[in-house]
């Protein structure tokens, strides 16, 4: 079958793909969908960019664990395949200016987006940040929940962010906002490790604003019928997750034998990869975890933990909130090249 491009608005996603997945004919069906019958009046707008090639921002700082200790990423014979042991797009950033301030932005050379170099001086709000943002002008907005993840490096530790590129507070435990809204509040990004929650609007956490629009999902569906690419990253995903729950170690060999449509070289995705499946969701409270997985459970990512190496990042699949386990946890697993 040839491919078709697959253009989802935010809102739609949740539709789009419970009946891409109930349709053998699937990818006609979504294509089929007036998006606008199921966008929100009041979704914001988003731009289906095609970055293919440029990827997402990976991880800077490599990290690798034999399941219990630190070990060399240079050794790929202990837990291959991990986080470290995969050279993806680094991240790129240099100086820019932030509104009418000049010399205080940093512009993310990936994802075409200019950052806040400094957050909020001081905790507040959900619509007090949401506010401040706007307030700047020049479209400063709160980020997305993965926009912010983006500016993780979950090789460092205490704070998991380059603090030369983007200052950190004292206290780097404190939370940040996102736009996005989730079933029990709004997600919120801890950067003393990269772990992402929610926390109810009236409480207070940090503001980073950010600056470009944000992205709607694009997805085309492989001519294999097995595999999903994400037209953003140019990732391959595969398209139905194993029923099988495996330890991370196990979750590694599996993908690294996985055969689709004729092709291997598949692996185990990182946990900004898996994040990343919800770029451009804006303020949508429709997850990457409700519209792509929508399945129950949680998802094991290549990620071991640099404060704890016998842990690693686990997505769940129904909330969309990512934690880490133990590396023993049974979770499931969906493959990526």
């Amino acid at each position: 079958m040839s491919t078709k491009r697959t253009v989802v608005p935010p809102f739609a996603r949740y539709v789009a793909w419970q009946l891409l997945l109930a349709s053998p004919l699937g990818c006609e069906i979504v294509a089929g969908i007036e998006p606008r019958r199921l966008a929100p009046a009041a979704a914001p707008e988003s731009v289906c960019t095609e970055i293919t090639g440029a990827g997402f921002p990976d991880s800077a700082t490599r990290f690798c664990s034999d399941g219990a200790f630190a070990v060399s990423c240079d050794d790929t014979s202990l837990g291959a395949g991990q986080d470290g042991h995969v050279l993806g797009v680094l991240p790129s950033y240099t100086e820019a200016s932030f509104g009418e301030v000049e010399d205080g932005g940093v512009r993310d050379e990936i994802l075409d987006l200019v950052w806040e170099s400094d957050a909020a001086p001081a905790p507040v709000s959900w619509e007090e940040a949401r506010a401040r943002c706007e307030k700047l002008g020049g479209g400063a907005r709160l980020p997305s929940r993965v926009e912010l993840v983006s500016l993780v490096d979950y090789g460092r530790d205490g704070p998991a962010i380059n603090p030369s590129m983007i200052s950190v507070p004292t206290s780097s435990t404190d939370l940040y906002w996102t736009a996005t809204t989730a079933m029990d509040g709004v997600w919120v990004v801890g950067f003393v490790d990269g772990s992402m929650t929610s926390l109810d609007r009236t409480l207070t956490a940090r503001t980073r604003c950010v600056i470009g629009p944000p992205r709607a999902l694009c997805f085309e569906e492989g001519a294999d019928g097995e595999t999903l690419i994400d037209e953003r990253t140019g990732l391959v995903w595969q398209r139905v997750s194993t029923p099988e729950v495996s330890s991370w170690q196990g979750a590694l060999a599996f993908c690294a034998s996985l055969m689709l449509g004729g092709a291997s070289g598949f692996r185990l995705p990182s946990i900004k990869e898996l994040v990343s499946l919800g770029h451009g969701e804006g303020e949508d409270p429709t997850s990457a975890a409700t519209s792509f997985l929508d399945e129950e459970g949680r998802f094991w990512s290549s990620t071991p933990v640099a404060a704890a190496p016998s842990e690693a990042w686990l997505l769940d699949g129904l909330t969309g909130r990512i934690d880490h386990q133990s590396v023993a946890v049974k979770a499931r697993v969906r493959c990526v090249r």
